[in-house]
């Protein structure tokens, strides 16, 4: 899942879907939010996610891993394999 602010991120996010599904990533969706974030981030929610999303955030740059956030103390827990990526 690519957040992206409305005002500004379209092109970045579709730039990422096409550079995650070059990679054979599986489904990627995008998300518009009202706000925006202060840098990109990186969030996964299941422990088995971890080392994906740490080569989620190398690839799309940003921070790289630097970036990526652990997010398994999250409730409701969303489904496996879930990560998202929150754009400035």
């Amino acid at each position: 899942m690519i957040h992206y602010p409305e005002r500004g991120g379209f092109q970045r996010s579709e730039e990422l879907v096409r550079l995650l599904r070059a990679v054979g990533t599986g489904e990627v969706e995008t998300r518009p939010v009202r706000y925006a974030v202060d840098r990109q981030s990186i969030r996964y929610f299941h422990a088995a996610d971890r080392d994906v999303s740490g080569a989620i955030g190398d690839m799309v740059g940003g921070g790289g891993r630097a970036t990526v956030s652990d997010f398994t103390f999250f409730r409701p827990t969303p489904r496996d394999g879930t990560i998202e990526i929150w754009l400035p």
